[in-house]
């Protein structure tokens, strides 16, 4: 798997996915602009995840954030990009009770 990131065709496939996607996706959501500079896999290689998969497949991050969700997979956290509020104040976990009652009433 370490051999992958070094190869002539995940650099290309990462530029490609940086271009499309130029911005940490993570912070977007809580309205934070922060250049990304990392290609994750949303689902890792080491869980069977594709090494070429689609790029909505991917995720582009900055670096603070591509470690925080690599060490919460260590620690078996699941949740890790739901923590916190996006920018109007609302709870980014579906899971949340607040999103749970919207949900009913809607």
């Amino acid at each position: 798997m370490g051999r992958l990131y070094g190869t002539q065709r995940w650099q290309r496939f990462r530029q490609h996915k940086l271009r499309r996607d130029p911005l940490c996706e993570s912070c977007l959501q809580f309205g934070k602009i922060e250049p990304a500079n990392v290609v994750d896999h949303r689902v890792p290689i080491s869980a069977g995840g594709d090494p070429f998969p689609p790029l909505d497949e991917l995720a582009s991050l900055c670096e603070r954030c591509h470690n925080t969700k690599t060490r919460a997979e260590q620690l078996g956290e699941t949740n890790w990009f739901y923590k916190g509020c996006d920018i109007n104040g609302m709870p980014l976990d579906p899971r949340h009770p607040w999103n749970l009652e919207r949900k009913l009433k809607a």
